[in-house]
């Protein structure tokens, strides 16, 4: 299991082409088919990858200033954590949210 970070400029066609395949697998008919992401872009995102190079996993982050209460705050959003689904159980959305707590 590799996880690499991969910031959302950098995205070739063939990953673009298996984030979607895996976005629209894991969340349905409800994802939007000409994208890449649901309603927010990521600044970047964490990308499983099994033994064979295949994208089995990812989470994209959002890092920005909000207003609460008239006092700026900094969030770091998680997006579209996902697993394959024939790869779930076996700890691969575990390992994303480590290497997000890493960060």
């Amino acid at each position: 299991m590799k996880i690499e970070t991969i910031y959302d400029y950098e995205i070739n066609d063939s990953l673009r082409a298996k984030l979607q395949y895996l976005l629209t697998e894991c969340f349905t008919e409800d994802y939007p088919k000409e994208r890449i992401y649901f309603k927010q872009l990521p600044h970047f995102r964490f990308i499983a990858t099994d033994d064979k190079n295949e994208l089995v996993g990812q989470v994209g982050l959002d890092y920005r200033i909000m207003n609460l209460n008239g006092k700026p705050i900094r969030v770091l959003g998680i997006i579209d954590l996902c697993v394959s689904k024939n790869q779930r159980s076996q700890g691969i959305g575990s390992l994303l949210l480590s290497k997000i707590d890493e960060f």
